[in-house]
C-alpha cells in the first residue's frame, strides 16, 4: 500500500470535521472537544511546565469561535485550528493508517480510502 497515494485521496475529501474525528481517534478520546485536541497536539511539541500554561490559556481563548486563531506570542506561534489539525493528520497519516486496523473509531470515509485497493 502506497501511503502517499492514500494521503492524496484523503486530501481530496479532507475537511475540519474529518480531521477532528481523525485526531480524536488517534488520541483515543472520543469525548474530547476540538480545542482540547488542539491542546494535546501542541503539548506534544511544547512540553515544558512553563509552556503548558500558555498553551492552556490560548486554547481557552479559542473556545466558542469558528476556526479560531491559536496565538501564543511567547513562542511566536500563530495558527488557525483547521491548519493545526490538518498538519497533524499529514504528519501522522502513516501511523493512523496502521492504527486504523486496531481502532474502530476512525471515520468511515477514512476507512473506505484505506481499504480501497
Amino acid at each position: 500500500m502506497n501511503i502517499e497515494k492514500k494521503y492524496l485521496e484523503y486530501k481530496e475529501k479532507e475537511n475540519l470535521l474529518m480531521n477532528y474525528q481523525m485526531c480524536k481517534a488517534y488520541f483515543r478520546d472520543m469525548s474530547a472537544s476540538i480545542t482540547y485536541v488542539v491542546e494535546l497536539i501542541l503539548r506534544q511539541k511544547y512540553d515544558l511546565p512553563w509552556q503548558l500554561k500558555f498553551i492552556r490559556r490560548a486554547t481557552m481563548d479559542a473556545r466558542g469561535k469558528s476556526n479560531a486563531l491559536i496565538d501564543i506570542p511567547q513562542f511566536r506561534y500563530s495558527e488557525h485550528v483547521n491548519d493545526i489539525l490538518s498538519k497533524f493528520v499529514k504528519k501522522n497519516f502513516a501511523k493512523m493508517v496502521g492504527d486504523q486496523k486496531n481502532n474502530t473509531n476512525y471515520p468511515f470515509k477514512f476507512r473506505d480510502i484505506v481499504e480501497k485497493p
